[in-house]
């Protein structure tokens, strides 16, 4: 993981068909029968944390089965809960506000040629978008098992689906 990538991201070359994996993807969430934990709707899908191992900064893993250089592909992504991620959005567009407004206060100070107090106000909404950006970091670190877990989750749903990837399928070639 990268430090700077705040929402992670990764690819499963798939050696099925788009479609067919769709297909065996939904037939598994309905056998699986865990609304709260495994959904799909079309081509998308998300996998989630039981609701009593929930913390904070949890995470949840969605996906895509789409098509990238004619080969099917899962693209997944891990991403905070939606209440914490609007929340840390909604605080990050407050704060850049601020700040924009902040400095702008401040060159007007400035110009009429008082005190640019404004620039406090901005300096400190950018130190903010700082320290939650970092925040958001720890949260992340703090959450590295339960992603390995969603990962881990991820594999086994596509083997009970029977969906084959590039690394399964190489490797029933090559045994005999």
């Amino acid at each position: 993981m990268q430090w700077v990538e705040l929402r992670p991201t990764f690819e499963i070359a798939l050696a099925d068909e788009r479609q067919s994996a769709i297909d065996k993807l939904h037939v598994t969430c309905e056998k699986l029968a865990e609304p709260t934990r495994f959904l799909m709707h079309g081509e998308y899908g998300e996998l989630h944390i039981r609701p009593e191992e929930h913390r904070v900064w949890s995470p949840h893993l969605s996906f895509y089965v789409s098509m990238q250089h004619d080969r099917p592909v899962i693209h997944g992504r891990f991403a905070p809960r939606m209440e914490v991620w609007t929340c840390v959005w909604v605080v990050y567009l407050f704060m850049a506000f601020s700040a924009f407004y902040g400095f702008t206060l401040a060159y007007s100070q400035w110009m009429l040629k008082h005190y640019p107090w404004g620039l406090w106000v901005a300096l400190s909404a950018l130190l903010f978008i700082v320290i939650l950006y970092v925040v958001a970091h720890v949260g992340q670190q703090l959450s590295a098992d339960q992603m390995r877990y969603l990962r881990e989750r991820l594999d086994n749903i596509l083997h009970q689906a029977d969906v084959k990837t590039l690394d399964t399928a190489e490797t029933e070639l090559v045994e005999p």
